[in-house]
């Protein structure tokens, strides 16, 4: 899915769930396998997301659109010690799986874990456990040499 699309989807279900809180009094949580498609999640650890969870995402794709990584988007949702991984890439989906050309941004996706990594259009990754500020330096100077067109 396009990270537009799931941002539309991740904004109505957390206004649904503030709605709900307001009504109910308590949190609204979603079992993933309902909801998988819709977000672009591909495999989880955990039964349900929460509503910090969908909070997570939609930091994270507001960041990646903010920066053109506005193509195919998919999640893995981590729970501690196993995998993770949010990934935004520039370019869309030809056959429903993450693109293997263009650039990507990757953001951790379980409790506890805050950092970013890079793969460039040329395919490697930067590797590093980036901040943001790491990230917009990579993409700044990438665009100064001008291996990443249309980027400051």
């Amino acid at each position: 899915m396009k990270a537009y699309e799931v941002l539309k989807n991740v904004n109505t279900m957390i206004e649904s769930a503030e709605a709900y809180k307001a009504h109910y009094g308590w949190a609204k949580r979603w079992q993933i396998g309902h909801v998988c498609e819709d977000l672009g999640i591909f495999d989880w650890w955990n039964e349900w997301l929460s509503v910090s969870q969908l909070k997570q995402m939609k930091k994270f794709l507001e960041v990646a659109i903010e920066r053109g990584f506005d193509g195919y988007v998919c999640f893995k949702v981590g729970a501690a010690g196993c995998s993770h991984g949010m990934w935004a890439n520039e370019c869309d989906s030809t056959d429903g799986y993450s693109p293997k050309e263009g650039a990507c941004l990757y953001h951790s996706f379980r409790s506890g874990d805050n950092y970013y990594d890079l793969r460039r259009r040329d395919g490697s990754w930067v590797h590093e456990d980036m901040k943001l500020k790491d990230v917009d330096a990579e993409l700044a100077n990438a665009f100064a040499v001008g291996t990443v067109e249309g980027r400051a």
